[in-house]
């Protein structure tokens, strides 16, 4: 597990929003519900030997069906931790997609593999044979503050370059999310903004984690190594706490929020 400052730096750099409307303002009134974007998580673990095999299947015969359809999933291959593969997929119609069998979005992209495969016998065999891959899947439903859901475009025009990324899983303490959340926006993610570095932030409505933070390495594998926040954002939270003291202080009431964390290394390789 890494130190306490690392996971604090990845939350802070997230753009989590309250899961609540604020509290009642000064004139009486309300502010408007933040607006959220869904995503399908999808988590894969394959039978030993066959990841490779499988992860090309998804880049040489999915990938493709997803750049003519114009689904933007935001995938991630796993060095590290449980999984192998993990994929969210936007859901376009917000939650109603959740009580359809199949939305808008999946019934073209099941037309257009048919097409490219030939046939709808020989998607089926394809969709078939990768499964027969997949020792065990799990999933999650989780939503972004819809300010931020750009990042597909951000995060894969890199012509197809392997990008590294560190991904902090985080659980509160019982009764505790709510609270935490607020802290991060109140007190982190304006850091995050005056440095104006992006992550991925994904805030868990259902699933075992509270939030699932990914954040770039521009450095490679040596950023991970480091266990280290960036000076820029040292310097920029200690300025806005008033201070390096009140900046530790403001660390330590946090990592008292934390019930639990885990923090694994990721790739990113798709192209546009």
């Amino acid at each position: 597990m890494k130190s306490i400052l690392t996971i604090l730096f990845a939350l802070s750099l997230a753009s989590f929003p309250t899961l609540h409307a604020d509290d009642s303002t000064k004139n009486g009134t309300k502010t408007a519900e933040p607006q959220f974007v869904y995503f399908k998580g999808s988590f894969t673990k394959f039978h030993h030997g066959k990841r490779e095999e499988a992860l090309d299947l998804i880049y040489s015969r999915f990938w493709t069906v997803d750049q003519v359809v114009g689904r933007k999933p935001i995938p991630f291959d796993c060095l590290t931790g449980e999984w192998d593969h993990m994929v969210f997929f936007r859901l376009h119609g917000g939650l109603a997609d959740l009580e359809k069998e199949k939305d808008a979005m999946q019934v073209k992209w099941d037309q257009q593999l048919e097409k490219q495969e030939g046939s709808p016998e020989k998607a089926k065999a394809l969709h078939d044979y990768h499964e027969s891959l997949v020792m065990k899947k799990g999933d999650g439903l989780f939503k972004v503050l819809a300010a931020d859901v750009d990042f597909p475009d951000h995060y894969y025009n890199k012509g197809g370059k392997p990008t590294y990324y560190r991904v902090t899983f985080v659980k509160y303490k019982s009764g505790k999310k709510e609270e935490a959340n607020k802290y991060i926006m109140n007190n982190f993610r304006p850091v995050r903004l005056a440095i104006g570095r992006s992550v991925i932030p994904m805030f868990s409505v259902a699933g075992g984690w509270d939030n699932i933070v990914f954040v770039a390495m521009p450095g490679g594998l040596a950023d991970f190594e480091s266990d280290s926040p960036s000076e820029a954002w040292e310097e920029e939270f200690a300025k806005q706490q008033g201070g390096r003291d009140k900046a530790a202080e403001a660390n330590g009431y946090f990592r008292g929020l934390v019930e639990d964390t885990v923090t694994e290394i990721t790739k990113a390789r798709w192209k546009k």
